[in-house]
């Protein structure tokens, strides 16, 4: 049983090993990203509120109620979401986290 363990240890450690560097680079990469993204998500938010003032009250070119203004505010809100911290970034986290208790549980055997 003992054989078979190192056995299994001597098989899985490429993998662990490129899984830990994995890790490593894609965590220093989505924290570094995160803020860009950050800045992105309330740059188009704003576009998203220009959208919505522009479809409810016509403001700044007089014209209300059109149908594709509203659905480009709706989207970019949507988008805005999506970059912010608690889209992209925060899924980007979560799978590291998984990829890391693989690791671990690699390196548990």
């Amino acid at each position: 049983m003992k054989a078979l363990r190192i056995f299994f240890k001597v098989i899985l450690f490429p993998i662990s090993l490129l899984l830990t560097i994995v890790v490593a680079i894609s965590t220093f990469i989505i924290v570094r990203l995160a803020g860009i993204l950050n800045i992105f998500s309330g740059i188009v938010f704003i576009a998203a509120l220009a959208a919505y003032s522009q479809y409810f009250w016509g403001w700044p070119f007089g014209i209300a109620g059109n149908m594709p203004t509203l659905q480009l505010a709706i989207f970019a809100t949507v988008f805005a979401f999506i970059l912010s911290p608690f889209g992209l970034p925060l899924f980007g986290m979560w799978l590291m986290g998984k990829l890391d208790d693989l690791n671990d549980a690699i390196k548990s055997i």
